[in-house]
């Protein structure tokens, strides 16, 4: 299995980051694994639309040679994993702007039929860590509006019908002992998702399932 791995980590490796390391390893104890780590922020990707971008998708210039370096890292990928803290109820500005510009017309949408595209055969994970707690989200639908613009407006507009996103929440108490809960439960998901698992056990962080 290959494993691209998404972060945007501006202050150095986050909590996100952590989680997904220890999802990884979850994989590697059920079967072998590779591992690719896309660094946006460490790496200098700009996240920000140029005129070259534009022109790609009005069909009046070439794909922009650093995008299709990122899509090759995807097609590379058998999972592509992004872990990110929430900010606003979604992404952060650069793993946005990745995605911006990344998923180009043509290549994640825009064709005759998407789940017969270079990304249907791929699945996401999507592990997001946020301060604030699981009731606040469901109060005010913060879930669910994650899963309509993220998991669904994204990854299945692009042809990904096996997307999933763990949500990490409350991760700012300061709990030391949540935390270590928190790593032990992210090993555990990979675990189970290498064993081809669909339910998470009980006392798990909740799981948004997106389907097409």
């Amino acid at each position: 299995m290959n494993i691209l791995l998404v972060t945007a980590d501006p202050g150095g490796p986050s909590f996100a980051k952590s989680l997904a390391d220890r999802y990884v390893a979850g994989i590697r104890e059920t079967k072998a694994a590779t591992i690719e780590l896309a660094d946006l922020a460490a790496e200098g990707f700009d996240p920000r639309m140029t005129h070259k971008d534009l022109a790609f998708y009005r069909e009046r210039g070439p794909l922009p040679e650093d995008v299709r370096r990122e899509q090759q890292r995807i097609e590379r990928a058998d999972l592509l994993l992004l872990a990110f803290p929430i900010y606003w109820w979604s992404l952060p500005a650069v793993t946005k702007g990745w995605i911006d510009r990344v998923f180009t017309k043509g290549w994640a949408f825009g064709s005759d039929d998407r789940f017969a595209g270079p990304l249907s055969a791929k699945h996401v994970r999507l592990i997001a860590t946020g301060a604030g707690s699981h009731r606040l989200y469901q109060k005010h639908g913060y879930e669910s509006a994650m899963a309509a613009q993220i998991a669904h407006g994204i990854f299945n507009f692009s042809g990904v019908t096996n997307v999933e996103t763990h949500l990490f929440l409350d991760v700012e108490s300061g709990d030391r002992a949540a935390r270590l809960r928190n790593l032990a439960t992210a090993r555990d998901l990979g675990r189970a998702y290498a064993e081809g698992q669909r339910q998470p056990s009980p006392g798990q962080p909740r799981l948004l399932r997106a389907t097409a």
